[in-house]
């Protein structure tokens, strides 16, 4: 037999056979394993390594050697690369292949019902297994088989006549269904992956109170009217809100508060609460004063708010409000002043100082160190900065995934399949009810694909039932 199959094998043509050998390869366990373990193991580097920074980002943490390598594997966007979306296919294929292979032979078998054609001599092999008799004819104990398997909720179909009958009952057949309901849901859920990655973003946003921000690949967009905190009596904060609005075709269309946890919906675009702060390039108002440089005194200062020019009273200046930053610091090579950090370290305000309507100076002014730098040239009067109130920040994390409902609808489908393999049991009993002589022997047995401690009390509850000459309601 061995040598006629293999014989087979080699005349089978060419196509065939390499077709056959894929169809065997993605209906491998040890491929499934290996796609499942190594998707966990490079989940583990796209979770170390932060996603979709600029370049900049991966040389300071990384190193020039180390980024080129992580650039080269692409472990920066790894979710979008080539290789971790052939994983997600390669899963997807071996899913596939293993549910076609098993399920038609698996619907053929629940479908089968010839009980005519069982023999009797099998059910000594079950390990489930009853024989017995009863005191009453084959016919009687027809029907007290059928109303037994009836008040135990089976389906049960009958054959034979006279002297013998055969019964097959079952029930919870659609148990044995829950594999194939969970790989399709793993599927489903796959696809809403890949869906949502590739046609859906992240991105974030840190608006300003007053203030609105675009929204990518939208017609819309989204303004912060309010953000406050809430505390606890222990002075803890207990929740952070804004209170944004949909603006599209400059008309409102949407007003809703946020926090964390309760997200912004429109369009298929979610807007989260995910954080808050003080802007490090901006402040609403600044206090300065003016001072005599050969005095110590300072003038009464005066309010500035941003890029609102005002008069200097006493003076022949007016003077406005046009920069800050919280950690002043100083690139000589490219000129440019920056904060080296978003904490109020080392803040500092950049005014523009005009005379009869001239700009003459645009100096920084630091709160920490007063008159480091002359304001005013040529002057007996400076400027000196006494405080300010920062501008608070809202950081909206925005999510366009339209895989999300992929995914939702395949988490209920494997919802509905862990039901079906864990809680509903596919039982399979086989009945041969035969005329003895003086009484009528009763042969049964069954097989259940688990728990089969309630399979035993059932088929015992069964025998009760057929055997008892007690009436039954």
């Amino acid at each position: 037999m061995h040598d006629k199959a293999k014989a087979a094998a080699e005349t089978k043509p060419w196509h065939k056979a390499a077709l056959s050998k894929i169809w065997y390869f993605f209906n491998s366990l040890k491929l499934t394993l290996f796609v499942l373990i190594t998707l966990a193991v490079v989940s583990i580097f796209g979770t170390v390594i932060e996603q979709n920074l600029p370049v900049e980002d991966y040389l300071k943490q990384y190193g020039e050697k180390w980024t080129s390598f992580i650039l080269y594997l692409r472990l920066n966007d790894m979710y979008h690369s080539y290789w971790f979306v052939a994983l997600l296919a390669m899963l997807a294929l071996n899913i596939i292949v293993c549910t076609f292979e098993r399920f038609p032979p698996k619907w053929k078998a629940l479908l089968n019902h010839k009980s005519d054609k069982f023999d009797s001599k099998l059910i000594d092999k079950f390990s489930n297994k009853e024989t017995f008799t009863v005191n009453a004819s084959p016919e009687a104990v027809k029907e007290r088989v059928i109303s037994a398997f009836k008040r135990k909720k089976y389906d049960v179909i009958s054959s034979g006549a006279g002297s013998e009958f055969h019964f097959y009952a079952w029930k919870g057949r659609i148990g044995r269904l829950g594999s194939d309901f969970t790989h399709i849901s793993l599927l489903l859920i796959l696809l809403g992956a890949i869906v949502g990655s590739f046609a859906g973003y992240k991105d974030f946003r840190a608006v300003f109170v007053g203030g609105d921000m675009s929204v990518p690949k939208a017609d819309f967009r989204i303004k912060l009217d309010k953000f406050w905190i809430d505390y606890y009596d222990s002075g803890q904060i207990k929740q952070y809100n804004s209170m944004l609005t949909v603006v599209e075709d400059g008309k409102e269309v949407l007003k809703k508060q946020i926090w964390v946890n309760e997200p912004l919906y429109y369009k298929g675009i979610r807007f989260y609460q995910s954080s808050y702060g003080m802007a490090w390039n901006r402040v609403e108002e600044a206090q300065i004063a003016v001072k005599k440089k050969n005095q110590d005194n300072t003038g009464e200062p005066i309010t500035l708010k941003w890029e609102n020019p005002q008069e200097l009273t006493g003076t022949k200046y007016s003077v406005k409000l046009v920069g800050y930053t919280a950690d002043f610091a100083y690139d000589e090579k490219t000129n440019t002043v920056y904060s080296k950090s978003a904490e109020a370290e080392n803040p500092a305000v950049k005014v523009e100082i005009t005379e009869d309507g001239k700009v003459i100076s645009t100096p920084w002014l630091f709160l920490k160190y007063p008159g480091i730098f002359p304001a005013i040239p040529n002057s007996d009067e400076d400027l000196v900065f006494t405080g300010f109130r920062g501008v608070m920040y809202s950081g909206i994390s925005i999510n366009k995934d339209p895989g999300t409902n992929i995914v939702w609808a395949g988490s209920i489908v494997m919802g509905f399949g862990f039901i079906l393999a864990f809680f509903v049991y596919h039982r399979r009993v086989w009945v041969v009810v035969k005329d003895s002589g003086k009484s009528t022997e009763v042969k049964l047995g069954g097989i259940i694909n688990k728990n089969n401690l309630v399979f035993e009390k059932e088929l015992k509850d069964i025998v009760e039932l057929v055997s008892s000459d007690k009436p039954r309601g």
